[in-house]
């Protein structure tokens, strides 16, 4: 028997980017033996999301982009407050939003959900994460401040969609 290819959903996917939203399906490799989403996966799953956005404010994408720059995005800080388990073949949702914005760096929170029934509605919260990019000179490592086009745009995205904490 031969399963038909919408089976195989695709790992991640952009769904909007207006806000910037990313959805995604636990595959059996980012699994503990209990089934969940092993907890270092949260991490990688959070850069999915902070490399789309950054790709999407610099206007391609962001290893070549930052490299003609001549700028890197190290992350100097990361948050995680896990909500609900994510099991194998679970589908979710990272939505992401701006927090605050100073000369150098920015606050990323992105926030995951559950997918209960498809376009139906938003489940319940599996985390919610913090992180904080710096922008650094890759020669020297030294911090360096945003470049104005990239603060603008960063400014635009919070002011269109504003970043609200989430009560437990």
């Amino acid at each position: 028997m031969t399963m038909p290819a919408a089976f195989y959903d695709a790992t991640d996917a952009v769904v909007s980017d207006a806000p910037l939203v990313i959805r995604r399906v636990v595959r059996w490799g980012e699994c503990d033996p209990a089934g969940i989403v092993y907890t270092p996966r949260f991490l990688d799953y959070c850069v999915t999301a902070y490399e789309a956005f950054l790709g999407q404010m610099l206007g391609g994408p962001l290893h070549a982009t930052k490299h003609s720059m001549g700028v890197d995005f190290p992350v100097r800080g990361a948050e995680l407050d896990f909500r609900s388990p994510l099991p194998l073949d679970a589908v979710f949702t990272m939505e992401v939003r701006v927090g605050a914005i100073r000369s150098r760096t920015f606050d990323l929170h992105i926030t995951a959900r559950h997918v209960v029934e498809e376009g139906k509605r938003e489940g319940p919260i599996a985390f919610l994460a913090r992180l904080t990019p710096v922008l650094v000179d890759p020669e020297t490592r030294a911090a360096v401040a945003l470049p104005e086009k990239l603060k603008e745009r960063v400014e635009e995205y919070a002011a269109r969609h504003p970043h609200q904490e989430k009560q437990p």
